[in-house]
């Protein structure tokens, strides 16, 4: 039998070896080229899907896919990259500036899911939501914006609107007390604690917070309005007749200002100037159909050409709920992305 020189075997097993490794360099190399397409491909998908969001119509639902049947769902997606919720962020803002809350409510959840601790995002959210008449949802994103930064103003006040509009006013006060706690002489979270109060039947402490408001911005024609309507429900409206005419001059196309004005004339037996305010109160949108309904009760037509409602007569002046009692301006200020 025939022997191998053994410095000829180690030639050989060395060659297998560098074989051996070359082949797993080139799987390797695989690999990596395979996951840095995936990579790109799961960024340009993201894109396209924040791009065909932010060109939902109003009051369409989000198309969202559903899993294959016997499937396990996975886990939801990662937040979008900085640079894409920059870009969700910006869209977002000029978006609720043109007033397509809707449409911005989904562009700034993008933007949250990417500034989790970004309270100004979550605030944005929350006026966005709200105004697109989510006011659960807005509920929550104003709660996390006052939590992210106990110091915010605004999202405290907001959070009590948005509790009020949800009829919870124990916790619209805890909201406006937060508020208060930021600003002691706040106009607005005065005005807010003074409606909790009176919805939750402390009257006393109502006005209190309310006169404090009206001193601390004489000019807001909301508080004035909300002052005057507790004043017809105490049964003083010859005191409520100063105020709502104050809300009036500021508020002229407000329905409910000018209704409640119109409740204080009549109640003051001055019926023609009541009959007015109703039927301008008509004429500016009449929500609920308030005053029309108080101009049957008077024999007084509406303006021509407008509806007359139901007419069925009442044993006193309707006095509408100032439930709306002003929303936030939502004025932006500057912000770095």
């Amino acid at each position: 039998m025939t022997q191998t020189d053994p410095r000829a075997r180690g030639t050989t097993i060395g060659r297998i070896g560098c074989l051996v490794l070359a082949a797993v360099s080139i799987v390797a190399c695989s690999d990596r080229n395979t996951t840095n397409g995936n990579e790109s491909a799961l960024t340009d998908q993201t894109r396209q899907t924040v791009a065909s969001t932010s060109n939902a119509h109003d009051g369409q639902a989000t198309q969202v896919e559903k899993p294959l049947a016997g499937k396990e769902t996975s886990t939801p997606p990662s937040p979008a990259s900085p640079a894409e919720t920059k870009a969700a962020w910006r869209e977002g803002v000029s978006l609720y500036q043109r007033g397509n809350y809707k449409d911005a409510s989904e562009r700034l959840r993008i933007a949250s899911a990417g500034r989790p601790d970004h309270a100004y995002t979550f605030f944005m959210l929350g006026l966005s939501l709200w105004k697109s008449g989510q006011n659960e949802e807005a509920e929550k994103a104003l709660e996390r914006a006052g939590s992210l930064n106990p110091s915010f103003l605004k999202a405290w006040i907001d959070l009590a609107r948005v509790r009020m509009e949800l009829h919870d006013p124990t916790r619209a006060l805890e909201a406006a007390d937060s508020a208060l706690g930021v600003d002691g002489n706040s106009a607005d979270a005065l005005h807010q604690r003074g409606r909790a109060l009176a919805d939750l039947g402390r009257v006393s402490e109502a006005f209190d917070a309310l006169r404090k408001a009206q001193a601390a911005d004489p000019e807001n024609g909301y508080i004035a309005n909300t002052l005057g309507n507790q004043l017809i429900r105490a049964g003083r409206p010859a005191e409520a007749l100063p105020l709502l005419e104050s809300a009036r001059e500021r508020l002229p196309r407000v329905p409910y200002v000018r209704n409640n004005l119109g409740a204080a004339y009549e109640r003051t037996d001055q019926i023609e100037k009541a009959v007015e305010e109703y039927r301008a109160a008509v004429e500016a949108g009449d929500s609920g159909g308030k005053a029309a309904s108080s101009l049957a009760r008077l024999n007084a037509g509406p303006p021509q050409g407008i509806a007359q409602g139901n007419g069925k007569a009442h044993g006193g002046s309707i006095v509408e709920n100032p439930g709306e009692d002003g929303e936030s301006d939502g004025t932006l200020k500057p912000m770095k992305d």
